[in-house]
């Protein structure tokens, strides 16, 4: 039975970008819901932490409002 990862925030130490994702399933989306280098920058690789529950709060926020 597929699980679904728990949420993450990727941070480039670079430029500062970062994004909290919440998978809602096991498909993980290069650009979508996983990041191998910066979008902004491109630089590799990032740093990746558990989301904490305010970053999980605005990233939900954000899917709601479709920002």
């Amino acid at each position: 039975m597929p699980i679904a990862p728990p949420p993450s925030t990727f941070r480039c130490p670079e430029c500062g970008w970062h994004k909290t994702v919440a998978p809602k399933s096991d498909v993980m989306l290069r650009g979508h819901s996983w990041f191998e280098s910066c979008p902004e920058c491109h630089h590799a690789p990032l740093e990746r932490s558990p989301a904490s529950v305010l970053e999980l709060a605005m990233a939900k926020i954000r899917d709601v409002i479709g920002k």
